[in-house]
């Protein structure tokens, strides 16, 4: 499928690009790609931004609104999606080095065969004429962090503060209620942390169906979207740009999330993020290098359990206040119900592998009362929901942990290996935090008596 970045009132589709849906990015009429980025950095007081910075953003929404809005029922396995596009870019020499490099990248991220191009724009999507009224002072922070809303990012946010740091916190406001929540630990932190600087910025970004020039709109939509992590990067580097060319950027992740092995042979094509992922991340770092962007990207919890990270900050007051309220799930937005029958969202599940992987991660932290649709103690809602879909991430769960109590340590290697391409040493410590991480999920088991039930134990 091809497609067709239209930045502002940029060029029509040319040549072979004739038959190509188009995007448009547009910030004051109508557009198929939003974002309210060009606003933040406006009130960061930026009447434009570097150009390289501008670059990245706009490479990373081009391919989250490709990757959200091509779905993969169309193509022949209703999975390998075959995609070009062409994107709009101010520094055409420096990124038209890196094309391959791209195509690797994003092939590795969402399992796709990607053929990307750059042509050279001269419009600026950061543009404005007239000074703000409005500021955001981010020159006293001296770094930008992701902060999600999860347990990992909000454990990492403990550990930046506790170290005596300054950082931004970046939040994508992917959901309704989702930025209420991250501002609410955030004032959280000012509170605990009165006497350290820090800023917290949550951007948003979505994207219509494209079309083509007769008119006619691309159908369905996809909703595995990988590339929103790779936004979410793009977008924090931009305002680490703004503060400084050598502002790090942290993406705070449990390792056993971000090494992502498949739990069974039928999730190989997994629709989990691989943006922690240390190949991903060597690749991406490649292309910053490339391009002249020396901004650094950190995931210091690279080869740490969930488990270890919660131990690491769960004595502290900020933890136990708001940690019960840090959003894991897969999808928090699925419409739920309380006792008197109203709907309130977002909030954990408690059945999905991302759940299990945070109950796992709490057992250390004494009277852990966590907010579940189900199982807010133990597994027992699996008894009444053991025949449908609920029940089908503590299956595949269950057999991660089966199949690897029966693995040796060579066969898990070539696991690991096979699932991206890693250093050796890299590759002893994600065999000590794949088993450390299982047996956490075993006590998680063993601790339930329902669980017996099901297996017939």
């Amino acid at each position: 499928m091809n497609l067709w970045i239209q930045k502002e009132s940029d060029l029509e589709p040319t040549g072979n690009w004739e038959d190509s849906y188009i995007f448009t990015i547009n910030r004051e009429k109508y557009s198929t790609i939003y974002s309210n980025i060009t606003t933040i950095w406006y009130h960061m007081d930026q009447m434009i931004i570097e150009p390289i910075y501008e670059d990245l953003f706009i490479i990373g929404l081009s391919i989250f609104a490709a990757d959200k809005r091509v779905s993969r029922r169309i193509f022949r396995d209703c999975w390998t999606r075959e995609i070009s596009i062409s994107i709009p870019v101010i520094e055409y020499e420096k990124w038209n080095n890196t094309v391959k490099k791209w195509e690797s990248l994003l092939g590795f991220l969402t399992g796709d065969h990607w053929k990307i191009s750059f042509r050279k724009t001269d419009k600026v999507f950061s543009y404005r004429k007239n000074k703000n009224r409005k500021h955001i002072n981010v020159k006293n922070c001296d770094c930008v962090s992701l902060f999600s809303g999860g347990l990992d990012s909000f454990c990492g946010a403990i550990k930046l503060l506790q170290e005596g740091k300054s950082p931004c916190f970046v939040g994508h406001n992917e959901y309704p209620k989702l930025r209420e929540k991250q501002s609410k630990f955030v004032t959280g932190f000012k509170q605990e942390y009165s006497g350290q600087y820090m800023e917290f910025i949550s951007f948003s970004a979505n994207s219509r169906a494209p079309r083509k020039k007769d008119g006619s709109y691309l159908k369905k939509s996809e909703n595995t979207s990988r590339g929103r992590s790779l936004l979410f990067i793009c977008t924090a580097l931009s305002i680490a740009g703004i503060i400084g060319e050598t502002t790090p950027v942290y993406i705070p992740e449990n390792g056993f999330i971000g090494l992502n092995l498949p739990l069974t042979q039928s999730r190989i094509g997994t629709c989990s993020t691989r943006t922690t992922h240390p190949h991903f991340l060597r690749m991406f770092k490649e292309i910053l290098f490339l391009v002249g962007i020396k901004n650094k990207v950190i995931n210091f919890f690279a080869y740490l359990t969930k488990r270890e990270i919660v131990s690491s900050v769960k004595d502290t007051k900020i933890f136990k206040q708001f940690y019960s309220e840090t959003i894991s799930c897969s999808h928090p937005c699925i419409a739920r119900w309380n006792e008197k029958g109203s709907t309130y969202y977002p909030i954990n599940c408690g059945y999905c592998y991302p759940c299990l992987i945070r109950k796992s991660s709490l057992l250390d932290v004494e009277n852990a009362t966590n907010e579940y649709t189900y199982a807010t103690t133990g597994l027992d809602f699996l008894i009444k929901y053991e025949e449908t879909e609920k029940i089908n991430d503590l299956v595949a769960v269950l057999n991660a942990v089966y199949e690897s109590k029966k693995m040796s340590d060579g066969e898990l290697k070539r696991k690991i290996r096979h699932a991206g391409n890693l250093h050796t040493e890299e590759i002893e410590k994600y065999v000590r935090l794949y088993r450390l991480t299982i047996n956490d999920l075993c006590e998680l088991f063993l601790r339930d008596k329902s669980l017996y039930k099901i297996l017939g134990v």
